[in-house]
């Protein structure tokens, strides 16, 4: 499964992404198609057969990209959640961004998950900051996988 998913994510950054947004719809209950083009109308349908597919996740560098990937993957099998190809029509698609910024000699990773449903009308957007320790040349050496795993938690659980 997992080399299915990283091969679909594969193509492009903006697949990370739509996982990332996958994983965080379905953490909050964004489980039903949304009709009407209404973003309450999105929250109401919730229920279990809703997919999502992650259209990007702009920001990291290849190998934080794909580790990234593998860490969405394993948090969505713990979480039992659906992930679709970019080219189905999933009833969410998620956009991620991620930052790396130095202040003060600490690296933090800043992350930002906006949440599309089918009419392409944003649903909902969740944003956190992560620490990764201490700055070096690098500011990305620090997102390592616990790092990647605290912001898929907090995106889903948000």
């Amino acid at each position: 499964m997992r080399d299915t998913f990283v091969t679909l994510f594969r193509t492009g950054r903006t697949a990370l992404t739509a996982i990332a947004a996958l994983l965080l719809a379905m953490a909050c209950g964004l489980g039903g198609c949304a009709g009407g083009g209404s973003v309450s109308g999105a929250f109401a349908q919730a229920g279990s057969g809703a997919t999502v597919a992650f259209e990007s996740i702009d920001g990291p560098p290849p190998q934080v990209f794909d580790r990234m990937v593998g860490v969405l993957d394993s948090e969505s099998k713990l979480r039992s959640l659906s992930i679709a190809s970019r080219e189905s029509s999933a009833s969410y698609c998620v956009r991620s961004y991620l930052a790396a910024q130095v202040s003060r000699g600490r690296t933090t990773i800043a992350w930002v998950w906006d949440v599309y449903d089918r009419n392409q009308q944003r649903a909902l957007r969740l944003s956190g900051e992560e620490p990764a320790g201490k700055a070096g040349r690098d500011p990305w050496a620090g997102a390592d996988d616990l790092v990647l795993r605290r912001i898929a938690q907090a995106g889903l659980s948000g």
